[in-house]
Order: C-alpha cells, then sequence, then structure tokens
C-alpha cells in the first residue's frame, strides 16, 4: 500500500512524506476527509491515493461540483427516475450511488451555495437520499472525500459556508503543501514529466543541469501543475540532440513570466472592483449585471485576489478577539436574487477509477 500511495504523490521533502504519512494513517478509516491547498497541487491525486489505500472495492466517483448547473445539482449526485421531469427519458443513477462501496470525490466544494450545502447534508451524513421523481430513499455506501483552495474557517466566516455542513464533510483534513515549499521535489517531478512527456513523442531525451537550475529557482505560483505544462512544452520545443538546453526552458518559463507580468489582471481587478464597489459589494447584483453565476464571480475575486470591506473587517475582528462591527456592511445576504447565466454547461460525467 505504501508503495502504491508514493507512486501517486512523488517527492522526496519532508512536505510530502508528511501527506503520505497522514494518508496512509487515515485511508482506512471511514470518516470523510478534506484536502485543502492552493490550486495545481494535486488534491485529486491525494484523493486518488486515499481510495487506492483504503482498500474500498467499489470505484472512486470524482467531479468537481462547480461545473454542475445548479439546476441539475440533485439530478446529478441522487440520480433521477424515468420521467421525473422533462427530458429524463430513463433512470439516472446519480453519483452517489455509482460511488457506492468507493469513494465519492467532490471537487472545488468551495463554490457551492447554502441552498446545494442544505441539499447534501442528510446524504453526506447518513448515507441516504431519495433520487428526482422516486417514492422512496436509496442508501449508498460510499467514502466522501472533498477538496477546496480555500480554508473553509474563512468560508464560514464570511457567511458563504454552514458550520453544519463542514463538521459532516471534515473529520479529517489533509493540507496539501504548495510547491514553492517542497523545492526538493522539483527535480523527481521534472524528471517524471519529462518521461511522460518523451514517451508521448516516442523521444529519448534528458535535462541540462543549467535546465534544471532553471526550474529549481522558478516559484512555480501554479504549482505541480505549472511544471509538467513547462517540461513538456519544452519537450515540444525542442529542435533536436538528447539533452532538453537552458534557453528552451527558459524561452518557455519566459512566456509564463509575460502572461503573469502583462498587467491585464491588474486591470481587470481594478475595473471588477468598480463595479463591486458601485454595487455597494452586493454580490447578488454585480453577477447580475455581469451575466455571470455568483460561484463564477467569488472564483473571480479570489484569482484577482479581491477581499470585500466586511470579509476584511468581519477577519480582523476574530484575530483580535473583538466583537464584529460589520452590521453597517452589505452581507451577502442583502445580494438579493443572483441572476442565473443564460447557459449552463453540460454536467460533467464522472471520472471512474480503481
Amino acid at each position: 500500500m505504501e508503495s502504491a500511495i508514493a507512486r501517486l504523490l512523488l517527492g522526496d521533502s519532508a512536505a510530502i512524506e508528511a501527506v503520505r504519512a497522514r494518508v496512509h494513517k487515515v485511508a482506512r478509516a471511514p470518516l470523510p476527509v478534506l484536502i485543502q491547498g492552493p490550486t495545481g497541487v494535486g488534491k485529486e491525486l491525494v484523493a486518488r491515493a486515499l481510495h487506492l489505500a483504503s482498500g474500498r472495492r467499489g470505484p472512486i466517483v470524482a467531479t468537481n461540483v462547480c461545473a454542475i448547473a445548479e439546476s441539475m445539482f440533485e439530478s446529478t449526485l441522487f440520480g433521477h427516475v424515468r420521467g421525473a421531469f422533462t427530458g429524463a427519458l430513463s433512470d439516472h443513477p446519480g453519483h452517489l450511488v455509482e460511488a457506492d462501496g468507493g469513494t465519492l470525490f467532490l471537487d472545488e466544494i468551495g463554490g457551492l451555495s447554502l441552498a446545494q450545502q442544505m441539499t447534501l447534508l442528510r446524504a453526506v451524513e447518513i448515507r441516504e437520499f431519495r433520487p428526482i421523481g422516486a417514492r422512496s430513499d436509496r442508501r449508498s455506501n460510499f467514502r466522501l472525500v472533498c477538496a477546496t483552495n480555500e480554508s473553509v474557517d474563512d468560508l464560514i466566516e464570511t457567511g458563504r459556508f454552514r458550520r453544519d455542513f463542514v463538521r459532516r464533510i471534515r473529520a479529517v483534513t489533509i493540507d496539501v503543501p504548495p510547491l514553492r515549499e517542497r523545492r526538493g521535489d522539483v527535480a523527481m517531478l521534472a524528471r517524471h514529466f519529462l518521461r511522460g512527456a518523451c514517451d508521448d513523442a516516442s523521444l529519448g531525451l534528458g535535462l541540462s543541469s543549467e535546465a534544471m537550475d532553471l526550474l529549481l529557482d522558478h516559484d512555480w505560483p501554479d504549482n505541480v501543475r505549472e511544471l509538467k505544462q513547462v517540461i513538456e512544452c519544452s519537450v515540444l520545443l525542442h529542435e533536436g540532440g538528447a539533452i532538453v538546453g537552458r534557453d528552451t526552458v527558459a524561452q518557455v518559463l519566459l512566456q509564463a513570466t509575460r502572461y503573469e507580468s502583462s498587467g491585464a489582471d491588474g486591470e481587470h481587478r481594478r475595473q471588477l472592483t468598480e463595479t463591486l464597489e458601485r454595487h455597494a459589494w452586493r454580490i447578488g447584483a454585480v453577477a447580475a449585471e455581469l451575466g455571470v453565476h455568483r460561484t463564477t464571480l467569488f472564483r473571480r475575486m479570489r484569482r484577482l485576489r479581491i477581499d470585500a470591506p466586511h470579509a476584511l473587517a468581519r477577519r480582523s475582528a476574530v484575530r483580535n478577539g473583538e466583537p464584529s462591527q460589520c452590521d453597517d456592511l452589505p452581507s451577502r445576504s442583502a445580494a438579493g436574487p443572483i441572476a442565473e447565466p443564460a447557459t449552463y454547461s453540460p454536467v460533467p460525467r464522472p471520472r471512474r477509477v480503481g
């Protein structure tokens, strides 16, 4: 089991070793696990390692809850019976049934609305739910694993998460550190991704020591995912010889640096902040003006590092042990009705492994 976990969670650093030890310790317990870490660190790999080490016979069913249209949320997770609504031409089991005996992995749970959290509460606590249009409840013996790139404590503090919901999904927490905090793993991961890229291209390449030095010096703001992309692009741009050299890697990293410093995000941040201020930070009103769902707006604010003033005030009060002085500031509940987007993406099919 330990070797299987090590194959999924590569690295020699103390930080990734602590993650592997945590996975090994909690894998066989049926308790719900919350995986926290920034985007790109490999939270789904941790979920897969948990499932693999758990010994559960069923599959792991993984879905990004932010990609599920709100109108299809219950049907996607709980299933429906034929004729339950227009377009329900056949029975659909839902992800909870598909994960019976295995693991249900819910990614990006920070995007769940309060209503969706209420919908999930009973199901995740007693593993019992009712498909849409059904006359009786169903049960599923799934192990729940969730992931988020945000602090759920901050989500509770800002009113975006129910405290009772967090208690049901977080019996155990696994924190996955960013790549900059485990630089000792960069070389091993780079060689691993290089082998994969070379296998796909039927090539046999190595990395020069100068190219590796560049990789070790980079800050990797997008973490392991960014490292993988840099290696794959370097193999694609390589023009001959058996070694991927410094110049090729430098070219790829320079393109990424230009994108990060292009100033586009700064302009977007200014425009979005002005819109939020014009609507007195009422999230619903801003989402309606922009024609996006509030979840999309929250993700955009997080990416651009925009904090509402009442959220900052609440955090400051909590840190200082003071009562919150935010009664006169607009809260999320004051946002009013949220405009739904005009179109929705199709419901994603679950990914199965194991």
